[in-house]
């Protein structure tokens, strides 16, 4: 899909302490000196985009985007304003942890130009969060809320770990209404996963998980409960309030094209999908060279229609919307309905979130 638009997504490794149970490309306890040259390397690579481009989100993970540091991200997001034409409502969203940032950072933000906040909660149990190395509270997660709202941002996300460690249902239940105590527009949830290689798996024959059967019950809580709560379940992991959808998460699911920059970034601009390596200094010395420089885009093959027209069955089956399916999988399609996992009709099929909890399955079932 190539049309006149994109969406920026910056990736910002730096964290105060990388998470127990994270797989991601972060790093813990980065000098100023570094974070200023990886800074500066993102503000190059800003420059080489072509400007032919209308913006039509950014968005700013990590890692914890603020630890790069707030004037740097102002300032970022100020070197994009001032290249790019952005759309009319232009997302711009920079993810945050709470105890991370407090009331003046978060106005700053606002006044930059961010419009969207992704709060990383993950829990609403402090003894929780303990155990799967988290370093804020929940109190501390409802400020950064609350203070949120107070600098002017009318646009917040939470991010949600379910299937934790040493949590009841009863206990995660009730983790999760105070969460929507919170009053927030749209919830991300992720149910939690032992990666190989970092602490929590390491620790795995410590603590004590929830079964398969108990994980479908936090499952089912979240969907009962945000429903509940006016949230559209509008794709495989998130959920929102009526048009507060992530325009940025759509983007991706319709195939829209997006350019990552820095370390670890990934991209699908100009017919392929590529990345950059998990590493700051190569990606600072790159970034002197060109646009690419400091991506695989070289060796990465262009994405073909045949892969297109799967991507697009594929990506559109994880979302509310559904997807136009082939003739051939039609019985397929109309089994998977049958069996209470969505709906087929006119040739769409659309999961609820009783199949969203088993898309992987499906997907394989209608690409045959």
């Amino acid at each position: 899909m190539t049309n006149n638009s994109v969406s920026f997504y910056f990736h910002i490794p730096f964290c105060a302490k990388k998470c127990d149970y994270c797989a991601f490309f972060s790093l813990a306890k980065q000098s100023e000196e570094l974070k200023q040259r990886y800074f500066e390397a993102l503000l190059r690579q800003i420059d080489f985009f072509p400007t032919d481009r209308k913006v039509k989100t950014v968005y700013f993970g990590g890692g914890t985007p603020p630890l790069l540091g707030v004037h740097r991200l102002c300032k970022l997001i100020e070197a994009i304003n001032g290249r790019f034409v952005l759309s009319d409502e232009c997302e711009i969203t920079v993810e945050v942890n709470p105890g991370t940032v407090d009331f003046d950072a978060l106005c700053k933000l606002r006044s930059a130009g961010a419009n969207r906040l992704s709060i990383g909660v993950q829990s609403a149990n402090d003894r929780v969060l303990m155990s799967i190395g988290r370093i804020h509270t929940f109190e501390q997660a409802r400020e950064c809320i609350e203070n949120a709202r107070k600098a002017g941002f009318e646009n917040i996300s939470a991010d949600l770990i379910f299937a934790l460690p040493s949590q009841s249902d009863e206990e995660f239940a009730k983790g999760l209404e105070m969460i929507m105590s919170t009053e927030i527009d749209h919830l991300s949830i992720y149910s939690l996963q032992l990666e190989e290689g970092t602490p929590l798996f390491a620790r795995k024959n410590e603590l004590c998980f929830p079964d398969e059967d108990s994980e479908e019950r936090q499952y089912d809580t979240i969907c009962a409960t945000l429903a509940a709560n006016g949230f559209e379940h509008y794709e495989v992991s998130s959920f929102a309030k009526p048009n507060y959808r992530s325009k940025h998460n759509l983007n991706y699911w319709s195939r829209g094209e997006y350019f990552g920059f820095g370390a670890g970034a990934h991209s699908y601009c100009f017919g392929k999908r590529f990345c950059a390596p998990n590493d700051v200094e190569a990606y600072i010395q790159n970034s002197r060279t060109s646009l690419l420089a400091p991506t695989d885009f070289d060796d990465a093959p262009f994405v073909s229609e045949t892969e297109a027209e799967e991507e697009r069955i594929m990506l559109g089956l994880r979302t509310a919307d559904g997807a136009i399916i082939p003739e051939a999988s039609f019985d397929n399609a109309k089994r998977i309905a049958a069996l209470g996992y969505g709906s087929f009709e006119n040739g769409v099929l659309r999961l609820n979130g009783k199949g969203f909890r088993v898309s992987n399955s499906i997907i394989a079932n209608i690409l045959i």
